[in-house]
């Protein structure tokens, strides 16, 4: 890929995006801004946007175009030899089924590279298809911009905006389009588009675009609802009006990770509100993140750092995190007690005062009492951290 890059980003447009360095969804949400302004004069003349897709893109590449334009660009035999490869290779020869029996079959036949056209198709999510899909659509990119000399014009992937002030030109541009795509790319448009003034707001890569903000879609925001209801069923349990949350190092790393992913896009959005009541909606993740308003980020309470190996040492940490809870923290056949503010707990379990020991516990209870030593404790309210050793 490094071989053919080195040409087709010159070849390339500034406003193709997806797949490229600098390139990405808020390169592109922040260009769209721009465009925004400039066509309304800041809000002060109406215009509008355009936006079209390609229907079933990458099902519908063609291989022996995508060749065509790529093969007089490579110089070197051995580069021509590979991306030759690349492009024809059928990745569904041989290919091996998994899953469920019948689940391959409910994939609808326009998505699917076993029911392509003959010499059709590009697997998506390979990373050699994202390259192939922008130079596909290059000399698309240069229709609009030098043949249609539309100035304000922009694609990501296979979905593209283009924006005027005169609705009519924009129609015109559509019918150009469509004409180029079908005799030049074998392709066509998604008849669902968007012909709207963007007074309406553009509805663009999980934002509502306007001239001066930025929404988070509505989509966007139900599928962090939903992933959010999946790991609360994941993690936290409720018996006899008991809570209890789950401390899985795997399960809570993919949770921030999810996390993380979402507040990076709300953070170019004006979405401080909606994060707020977010945050307030589902009060369970306090228990596990702190909300570091400053720097707009999650920050784990339950990552123990490494240097800690010291059982006293560990327990101070996590009392400092949860200072509220009574901490039972395990070593070997006994959970033990380490700070003097955890005398009301030891009084509460009838646990008297530990001989002096190396590990300085001040009181300690044996695993097999744990059980009714925590009914105990939650039967008065009390809530409880358990530290497991393991």
């Amino acid at each position: 890929m490094d071989h053919l890059e080195r040409y087709w980003e010159r070849a390339f447009i500034h406003d193709s995006y997806a797949c490229r360095k600098g390139k990405g969804v808020h390169a592109a949400v922040d260009r769209l801004q721009r465009f925004i302004r400039q066509v309304t004069a800041n809000g002060q003349r109406r215009a509008w946007y355009l936006q079209l897709d390609i229907r079933n893109y990458f099902m519908r590449i063609d291989k022996a175009i995508l060749w065509r334009l790529l093969v007089p660009h490579i110089a070197d035999d051995d580069a021509r030899w590979l991306t030759e490869l690349l492009v024809f290779h059928d990745c569904t020869d041989g290919h091996i089924v998994k899953g469920a029996p019948g689940e391959l079959e409910q994939v609808p036949p326009h998505k699917s590279l076993l029911r392509c056209e003959p010499g059709k198709g590009l697997p998506i999510g390979n990373l050699n298809s994202q390259f192939f899909a922008n130079v596909y659509l290059n000399g698309l990119d240069r229709f609009v911009k030098h043949r249609l000399r539309c100035r304000h014009y922009l694609r990501y992937c296979d979905d593209f905006v283009l924006l005027s002030a005169d609705r009519d030109e924009l129609l015109y541009w559509r019918r150009l389009i469509a004409r180029y795509l079908d005799a030049e790319l074998s392709l066509e448009l998604n008849p669902r588009e968007r012909l709207r003034p963007l007074s309406d707001g553009v509805d663009f890569l999980g934002y509502i675009v306007r001239r001066d903000y930025r929404l988070v879609r509505r989509r966007v925001v139900a599928a962090l609802k939903a992933r959010l209801r999946v790991y609360r069923e994941l993690m936290v349990s409720e018996q006899a009006g008991v809570v209890t949350y789950r401390f899985d190092a795997a399960d809570l790393d993919r949770l921030q990770a999810v996390l993380a992913s979402y507040l990076g896009h709300f953070k170019r959005a004006n979405a401080f509100n909606l994060w707020q009541t977010l945050w307030r909606q589902h009060a369970w993740l306090a228990v596990y993140f702190a909300w570091d308003a400053a720097v707009h980020r999650l920050q784990p309470r339950w990552r123990m750092p490494k240097a800690l190996t010291n059982v006293r040492a560990q327990s101070a940490w996590v009392r400092g995190r949860y200072p509220d809870d009574a901490l039972l923290f395990q070593v070997g056949t006994y959970y033990e007690l380490y700070d003097r503010r955890d005398a009301p707990v030891a009084r509460l379990l009838g646990l008297k005062p530990l001989r002096e020991n190396r590990r300085r516990a001040l009181f300690g209870l044996p695993v097999r009492l744990f059980g009714r030593s925590l009914a105990r404790l939650t039967g008065q309210g009390r809530s409880v951290l358990v530290v497991r050793q393991g």
